[in-house]
């Protein structure tokens, strides 16, 4: 990649990965590949793109600018935010294609990178803004069993009833939209576009997951790769957030099944129940609820404990996915109504 391109002509690869599926692992594994550039988590699609609407509003506009330029300040530099913010203020209504590639390619960018892997939450809802503007790109579908995602969003929260998702129900709700997308991807696209891998695999056998990976990206594979822990790049990412820690240490090859002993069994016939058709889907066993034997029970447990659990977790409010809550608690009152093209006070013949 060169500077004077932007980003052109670069290989773009889209991560579809639940939020504690290691997602920051895979994305830090691949940014230690001397060929490969991975941006910090800026959020970019969550808090721009699923809000360019709002550029016709210049108080809504400020306040997405500022998330963005708040998330480059704190995850890369105050060099690279004031970056930004020249060039955003150089190209106000700049195509998404173009923005995005800055944002993704142009900012403190590896030197001798001929790939971008980009990591964003809930990426299949941004699968057509990533097929417009990328028509190339392709995608690593990585998968957790969802009870040890489960276990791992309770532990987020610390607390009993805690989870990271708000409630029980929600994260069951997350997970499966989550994997219908990168299923979804995968049918459309197909293997040639779409590389499928288990986070319990790339744990355990990490070199079996990512040489075929490398050969699927075009790239060699390279040993870094296993040393991933030990780059800039890995104490930087771990060092900007807890739930980033691991990323900074060598790969927990038994990070995985741990739900057996820390997940209530009744949590678990719950999650096998919402979610097993996707877990036989994926390739995981399930422990003691069998295909078509959901009790009425463990259906709705989830509804009848869901008010509850969002009090505790103070998550009272509508579940939001298209923003960080901050950023859509400052959004509500500045957001200007979008004026249509035409005289809507002449309404009827």
């Amino acid at each position: 990649m060169t500077a004077d391109r932007g980003g052109e002509d670069a290989q773009y690869v889209f991560l579809i990965c639940s939020e504690r599926c290691g997602s920051n692992l895979i994305a830090t594994i691949l940014g230690a590949h001397s060929k490969v550039h991975s941006p910090p988590p800026y959020h970019f699609g969550r808090d721009v793109i699923l809000n360019l609407h709002l550029r016709d509003s210049r108080a809504g506009w400020d306040v997405v600018r500022g998330q963005l330029l708040e998330r480059v300040r704190a995850l890369s530099s105050e060099a690279a935010a004031m970056t930004l913010a020249a060039w955003m203020d150089e190209h106000p209504q700049a195509p998404a294609a173009e923005f995005a590639r800055f944002v993704y390619a142009g900012l403190e960018r590896k030197p001798g990178a001929t790939t971008v892997f980009v990591k964003e939450n809930n990426l299949h809802r941004l699968l057509f803004f990533v097929l417009h503007c990328f028509p190339a790109a392709k995608f690593v579908f990585q998968v957790r069993d969802p009870r040890d995602y489960l276990l791992s969003a309770e532990a987020r929260r610390g607390f009993w009833a805690g989870n990271k998702f708000g409630s029980l129900r929600h994260a069951l709700e997350v997970w499966r939209a989550d994997q219908l997308g990168g299923l979804q991807a995968f049918g459309l696209l197909g293997p040639d576009r779409v590389y499928f891998q288990r986070y319990e695999d790339l744990v355990s056998r990490p070199r079996e997951v990512l040489a075929p990976l490398c050969r699927f990206l075009g790239l060699p594979f390279e040993e870094s790769m296993l040393d991933f822990y030990a780059s800039d790049h890995a104490a930087r990412r771990g060092a900007s957030d807890a739930a980033r820690a691991n990323v900074a240490r060598p790969l927990m090859s038994s990070n995985f099944g741990k739900y057996r002993a820390q997940l209530p069994r009744r949590k678990i016939r719950v999650v096998e129940a919402w979610l097993g058709d996707l877990m036989d889907r994926l390739g995981y066993e399930r422990d003691h609820v069998r295909r078509g034997d959901v009790s009425k029970l463990r259906a709705v447990w989830p509804q009848w404990t869901e008010p509850f659990e969002r009090l505790l977790n103070r998550e009272t409010g509508p579940f939001y996915l298209s923003g960080q809550k901050r950023l859509l608690r400052r959004l509500r009152n500045v957001a200007a109504p979008l004026t249509p093209p035409y005289d809507a006070s002449t309404r009827g013949p």
